[in-house]
């Protein structure tokens, strides 16, 4: 099971402004099992690391979403500004938790059947 930290850095990491939703999130609502040396620490982060953390996942999402959808594949091929916007809002809107290529494209899917384009 993970830690209260890595939980609340796995969520940081979920966010476009990772280091900025940290700090606030500990300013605001600390959550009450961390001690006063784990939010030391988290507030002591370089901003740089989460956010090429994120980057990270965002890329191995993509990956995973292409190797299991055509369509999808095709759709970066043809507007891929449109195609970008859209994987954007889906990473902001649905946590990473597909480990298979498959599994990444039916939540793309499901996302994209509900997506407004806002």
């Amino acid at each position: 099971m993970l830690t209260d930290v890595q939980q609340l850095l796995a969520r940081a990491c979920w966010q476009r402004e990772p280091i900025e939703w940290l700090r606030a999130t500990l300013r605001d609502a600390a959550p009450a099992r961390l001690t006063a040396a784990e939010q030391a620490m988290l507030l002591a982060l370089d901003g740089d690391g989460l956010r090429v953390t994120r980057l990270l996942l965002q890329k191995l999402r993509l990956e995973r979403l292409l190797r299991a959808d055509a369509a999808a594949a095709a759709a970066l091929a043809s507007d891929e500004a449109g195609f970008v916007e859209r994987f954007r809002r889906y990473c902001d809107a649905v946590p990473p938790t597909a480990v298979f290529p498959s599994e990444e494209a039916a939540l793309f899917a499901a996302f994209a059947r509900s997506d407004t384009g806002s």
